[in-house]
């Protein structure tokens, strides 16, 4: 009996290392496959890797692979040049043309920088559209200036297209009727006694001749400007087409700022016409008269005139004065007052 207890205990022995070992095999094949699997891994990444480098632009092979692309488009640019040679080839040519074009387009023009630090003075150049000779006096003047341009006039265009370039803001410069006898302000004025549609299409056509507006403001204007209706058509046509207004305070009595208020557009009027004097003086006066404005208020806007004899001049160096006595300058639309 004792010799088979020894025996039965023997073969339990065996059978626990045997199943010892076939657990240690198992565990050992299981890290055997995760090496495996790991360096398969590891080996597909870096062949990956290799194959970019090799066959990018920048490796060994980039004379073969690319060159063939680098000849076929020298190819097709060659024989698009010979076909536009011919006279049977005319619309080739124009689109080889307009793509030409495209590639030179002028660069986007860079504003001049607006400070709307207080105090801060706006400066809006009204009438721009009758002469070309006061460009250079104008664009040598490194300040913010907005330019109300009128729309019929020939050169406005011209001189839109020239102020935007160098910098500065675009504004329409809307005509409005006045009072007679002076009642008629320019070709696409707005007239007391308009429709509401009237009113949009006339400034849709004003709009079309001042390229780059982004504002807009009356000329003249003192019956119209009156008119509460009227000028409620145009503020609202100018909020729906995404226009900063400014008041140019025509008249005692306009209505340009009530109607913006009514429609949600903030209240930019126009407090010192700069040059209603042309003497050197007093356009001088007319600045510090803004300046102290702006110290008082914060902001302050003004209005001047393109063509007048000494306003670039005097006004330029006023600005340069101002600057140095701590006033800044910013867009007519940068600020509120």
């Amino acid at each position: 009996m004792e010799h088979d207890d020894n025996q039965y205990s023997e073969l339990n022995e065996k059978e626990a290392r045997r199943v010892k070992e076939r657990r240690a095999y198992r565990l050992a094949e299981r890290r055997r496959r995760t090496r495996r699997r790991r360096n398969i891994a590891i080996t597909i990444a870096v062949l990956l890797i290799v194959a970019a480098v090799v066959l990018s632009p920048i490796g060994p092979l980039k004379g073969a692979l690319y060159s063939k692309a680098s000849d076929r488009s020298k190819t097709t640019v060659k024989a698009a040049t010979t076909k536009a040679s011919t006279p049977a080839s005319a619309p080739v040519a124009q689109a080889s043309t307009a793509r030409s074009s495209v590639a030179h387009a002028s660069p986007i023009p860079v504003e001049k920088a607006s400070d709307t630090r207080p105090p801060t003075i706006a400066i809006v150049v009204d009438d721009t559209g009758n002469v070309t000779d006061k460009i250079p006096l104008w664009t040598a003047i490194d300040a913010p200036l907005s330019f109300a341009v009128m729309p019929y006039p020939p050169l406005s265009q011209e001189l839109a297209n020239k102020l935007f370039s160098a910098g500065y803001v675009i504004m329409l410069h809307t005509p409005t009727d006045n009072a007679p006898p002076n009642s008629f302000a320019g070709s696409g004025q707005l007239a007391t006694g308009m429709s509401r549609e009237t009113v949009f299409s006339t400034l849709d056509s004003d709009i079309a001749k001042v390229p780059n507006a982004t504002g807009m403001n009356n000329h003249m204007g003192g019956r119209g400007c009156d008119q509460l209706d009227l000028m409620t058509y145009e503020v609202e046509w100018a909020k729906s087409k995404g226009l900063f207004v400014v008041d140019s305070n025509s008249s005692v009595h306009s209505k340009v700022t009530q109607a913006c208020l009514a429609l949600g557009l903030p209240k930019r009027l126009n407090e010192v016409f700069i040059d209603h004097q042309n003497e050197p003086e007093y356009i001088r006066g007319a600045m510090r008269e803004l300046a102290g404005l702006a110290r008082k208020n914060g902001t302050a806007i003004g209005i001047c005139h393109w063509h007048r004899p000494n306003t670039a001049t005097v006004v330029g160096e006023m600005i340069n004065t101002l600057k140095a006595e701590g006033i800044h300058f910013a867009f007519a639309r940068d600020i509120t007052d």
